[in-house]
C-alpha cells in the first residue's frame, strides 16, 4: 500500500518536491504534459516524464487523463472516434515501452459549467468554514441541454462497449491497465446526457464487458461515497476481483441527490475502516488525496493536501504496522 502525490504535469516541480516530503512513493499524474495537437502520448515526452519524477525519488505509478478533444467522439460514438481509439491505442504502446503501468481515464463528457465533475456551488461548508464543492440536483437537474444534443443510457453504454472492447487487447499486449473513473456526481442525466457509471453495479458491468486484468478502476473512493450504496461494499466487492487500479482516498457529506466535499476525516465513510478492508484483502496499490477543501490561508491547497497525505500516511502505517 502507497501513498501517492497527484501532481500535474504542466505544473511547478515543487509540487512532486512537496510530495515526497509527505512521504509519498508514488505521483499521479501529468496527463497534461502532452502535446495536445499531437492525439496521443508520444514515447519521448513519457520518459521525459518519468526521469522528471524519478528524479524526486518517486515513481510514476499512473497518468490520470488525456487531452478532452483526444477522446470527445468516443465517448457519444460520433464520426471519428476509429481514428482517436487508434490514437488511444498508440498512446498504450507508448506507455508500455515507456514502463508506465497505468492509464487513468473517465467517460464523462465535459457538457458541465464545472468541467467534467458537475459542482453547483463551491461554500464554505467544510468543518471551520472550510470551502468546498456543493452539488444539488435540484439546481443541477434544470441545466439546460448542452450544445451536442441529448444523449440517453443505452447510446452511452453502446459508445463504451466499442471502446473497451477495441482498446483492452492492446492494453494487455502492452502491459499497461486502463483505470475508469466513476461519473462525479453519479446521477443522470446531467445537461442531457447520460451518465452511465453511477452505482457498483455500472462499474461490475464495465469489468465484465472485456473481462482482463487490464480493464479495471480508477476507483475514486469519493465518488463511490456519493452513490446511495455502502461504500465498503463496493471496496470489498473490487478489491476481490482485482479490478481496483489506484485510489482517490477521499471523503463527502453523503449520498445524492445534494452533497458537499468534506475533509478526508469528516465525512460519511468510516475511513479507518475503508484503509483495513483495502489490506484485509491485500490492495497494494496507490492511494492519492483528491478534492481537499480550501483552508483559511492557503490559496493553493498546500495545507489541505498536507492534511489528507499526512492522514493517509498514518492509515497505512496503521494497518500494515499493526498499530
Amino acid at each position: 500500500m502507497r501513498l501517492g502525490v497527484d501532481f500535474r504535469g504542466d505544473g511547478p516541480d515543487q509540487l512532486l518536491a512537496f510530495g515526497k516530503q509527505m512521504g509519498a512513493d508514488d505521483a499521479v499524474g501529468g496527463g497534461a504534459s502532452f502535446d495536445p495537437d499531437l492525439g496521443y502520448f508520444d514515447y519521448d515526452t513519457l520518459v521525459k516524464l518519468k526521469t522528471r519524477v524519478e528524479g524526486f525519488g518517486l515513481q510514476l505509478s499512473a497518468i490520470e487523463n488525456v487531452h478532452r478533444h483526444w477522446n470527445d467522439k468516443i465517448k457519444l460514438g460520433l464520426p471519428g472516434r476509429d481514428e482517436q481509439i487508434e490514437n488511444w491505442c498508440t498512446t498504450l504502446r507508448n506507455m508500455g515501452r515507456a514502463d508506465v503501468p497505468i492509464l487513468g481515464y473517465n467517460f464523462m463528457t465535459p457538457s458541465s459549467p464545472t468541467s467534467y465533475s458537475w459542482s453547483t456551488s463551491r461554500t464554505p461548508t467544510a468543518r471551520g468554514g472550510a470551502e468546498a464543492r456543493v452539488f444539488d440536483w435540484e439546481v443541477a437537474k434544470n441545466a439546460p441541454t448542452n450544445d451536442l444534443g441529448e444523449f440517453d443510457d443505452d447510446q452511452i453504454w453502446g459508445a463504451f462497449e466499442y471502446f473497451i472492447k477495441a482498446v483492452t487487447p492492446v492494453a494487455e499486449e502492452s502491459g499497461v491497465k486502463l483505470a475508469l473513473h466513476p461519473d462525479d456526481p453519479p446521477i443522470s442525466p446531467l445537461a442531457g446526457i447520460a451518465r452511465i457509471f453511477r452505482s457498483h453495479d455500472s462499474l461490475q458491468r464495465l469489468c465484465d464487458l472485456a473481462p482482463s486484468d487490464y480493464n479495471g478502476l480508477e476507483f475514486c473512493q469519493g465518488t463511490v461515497a456519493e452513490m446511495p450504496e455502502n461504500t465498503i461494499d463496493a471496496i470489498e466487492r473490487f478489491v476481490g476481483q482485482g479490478k481496483i487500479h489506484y485510489v482517490h482516498f477521499r471523503n463527502v457529506s453523503g449520498p445524492v441527490p445534494t452533497f458537499s466535499e468534506t475533509f478526508i476525516d469528516d465525512g460519511h465513510v468510516d475511513m479507518i475502516e475503508a484503509m483495513q478492508t483495502y489490506h484485509r484483502l491485500g490492495f497494494e496499490g496507490t492511494f492519492i488525496d483528491d478534492h481537499v477543501p480550501g483552508v483559511t490561508g492557503d490559496a493553493d491547497r498546500y495545507i489541505g493536501r498536507a492534511h489528507a497525505m499526512g492522514y493517509i500516511r498514518a492509515l497505512i502505517d496503521m494497518v500494515t504496522k499493526g498499530g
